[in-house]
């Protein structure tokens, strides 16, 4: 990926409410995902050298500008130069992906997108609600033959988030995926159909894929994916 750096860590149970924190979501399960990520968060940017490492540095980073794909800023300035933000979550597993990227003519920038899903079965039952066989074999073809339909989903549910149209206004199966006509790893082509404006053809996009497993855990599906580019 170009510059995209993925995080992953564990909802622990009670970490929230053992750090005082509030989180504003109903329910201490929502509090712990929410702790979880914006500590994520934080180990990323500390990485990038973006914050300094201080206790209290998750306190003061904060996420500017609207949908899933975040600009992030720290004591209420966006950061510059500007870096993404895009996180998902199960009950048990929190993944976030980071990437430095200025925006445009002073726009925000679309992308990365990320997603974790833990619904192995309900994938493989339903794989016709929000895909093809064909684009499986795509997917195999460009990241591994390990994967099963709940990564295409992940997949899917990351270009949404990172195209910043989603699924309320693009459903999953007009996110068409096709092998992308070459040999070089994690490339798909991508046709949003339905689009407004209409998206102007296929594209290409980069994605990752993969498996994360922890003793006595589900294992989590995940996906990310930077926006479809000419």
């Amino acid at each position: 990926m170009t510059g995209v750096r993925l995080l992953r860590d564990e909802v622990r149970r009670g970490a929230a409410q053992a750090a005082h924190r509030r989180s504003g979501h109903t329910g201490a399960a929502r509090q712990d995902q929410w702790y979880a990520a914006r500590q994520t968060l934080r180990t990323g940017l500390v990485r990038l050298g973006r914050v300094p490492d201080l206790p209290d540095a998750h306190r003061r980073i904060g996420l500017a500008g609207p949908g899933a794909v975040r600009q992030v800023s720290r004591d209420g300035a966006a950061l510059r130069p500007a870096v993404q933000f895009s996180v998902a979550h199960t009950a048990e597993q929190v993944v976030v992906a980071l990437r430095r990227a200025e925006p445009a003519d002073g726009a925000a920038p679309a992308g990365p997108g990320v997603d974790a899903e833990t619904e192995w079965a309900t994938a493989e039952r339903n794989l016709h609600r929000f895909g093809t066989p064909a684009e499986l074999d795509a997917l195999r073809r460009a990241c591994g033959p390990v994967v099963r339909p709940l990564h295409l989903w992940c997949v899917k549910e990351a270009l949404a988030k990172a195209s910043g149209l989603g699924f309320v206004r693009i459903p999953p199966r007009r996110y068409r995926l096709h092998a992308a006509g070459d040999t070089a790893p994690h490339r798909l082509t991508v046709e949003i159909a339905g689009a407004d404006p209409p998206d102007g053809g296929p594209r290409r996009a980069l994605v990752r894929t993969g498996t994360r497993t922890t003793a006595g855990r589900t294992p989590t599906a995940w996906a990310v994916a930077e926006p479809p580019t000419r």
